[in-house]
């Protein structure tokens, strides 16, 4: 009878363990699955809709969240393939990221001297 006993407690603890280990994997798996459905993957539309989104705020006068779209766009410009198009666009949103950091002024307008200029 005791030996009936302990096998009895033996199958139930080990089906108790075999149900943790299960859901511990369920819950992996899930975490791990949620984590990859957050990800982008860079694609040419992808990135040219944060060049149009950067472009937006530029027109807003939003020069912070410029370039941060544009920086996010350049990086998926990088893992994208190595073509004519993408190397262009790569290249035109350094120009962009320069203008943004280097903004223009307008030249000084020369003040007229109170003296006449004499030939």
């Amino acid at each position: 009878m005791a030996n009936k006993k302990k096998i009895i407690i033996s199958i139930v603890v080990g089906l108790v363990v075999l149900a943790i280990v299960v859901a511990g994997t369920v819950i992996a798996l899930n975490v791990i699955s949620n984590n990859n459905a957050k990800t982008v993957v860079p694609t040419k539309a992808t990135a040219d809709e944060l060049r149009l989104q950067a472009e937006a705020a530029r027109k807003k006068a939003d020069t912070a969240t410029s370039k941060k779209l544009l920086l996010e766009a350049q990086q998926q410009y990088k893992t994208l393939p190595k073509t004519d198009a993408n190397t262009n666009a790569q290249v035109d949103i350094d120009a962009q990221l320069w203008l943004l950091n280097h903004p223009t002024t307008p030249p000084a307008t020369p003040t007229p001297s109170a003296a006449p200029a004499t030939p």
